[in-house]
């Protein structure tokens, strides 16, 4: 419990800015965060800042929550992207490797649930991701469909 004490009192999450492009990038572009994707190649900066202005700043309904330590320097974020096909917002969550297994994953996607209240959630979990379905269990999400590659998951609001 103090470990969470210590989060709330030295992490915030808010929505995200324009100048928060490049840390997006550099946290997107991890191996490790790669690894987990659903799209593993290399992004280049000029293709993904283009990507992020357009997809939260030209007024399309995608909404992005950062973590963000009290001295200023990101951690993760968490995307909830209009996804037409499924007539639902996508979920999209990534930390920087450096925070994983301690809590963060947990505190961001609680945290960024309750500020996100525009409708109903999915997510798309590759299979062998077993600590993010696990996370997503956790909070509310339930499997209802698979593929040879991902679990999909809905989120049940209260």
């Amino acid at each position: 419990m103090q470990f969470m004490n210590d989060i709330i009192e030295n992490f915030f999450i808010r929505t995200i800015k324009q100048d928060d492009s490049q840390r997006i990038w550099e946290i997107r572009n991890h191996p490790m965060v790669r690894e987990n994707s659903n799209s593993s190649e290399i992004i280049d900066f000029e293709k993904h800042d283009a990507w992020f202005q357009k997809k939260y700043f030209s007024g399309s309904d995608n909404h992005c929550y950062i973590l963000e330590k009290k001295a200023g320097y990101i951690i993760g974020y968490c995307r909830y992207d209009y996804n037409s096909q499924y007539k639902a917002y996508l979920i999209s969550i990534a930390l920087d490797p450096e925070y994983h297994g301690k809590g963060f994953g947990k505190y961001l996607l609680s945290e960024s649930l309750k500020q996100f209240n525009k409708g109903d959630i999915v997510a798309e979990i590759k299979k062998e991701n077993m600590p993010s379905v696990k996370l997503f269990q956790k909070n509310d999400f339930n499997i209802y469909d698979e593929d040879d590659i991902n679990y999909y998951l809905k989120f049940k609001q209260n």
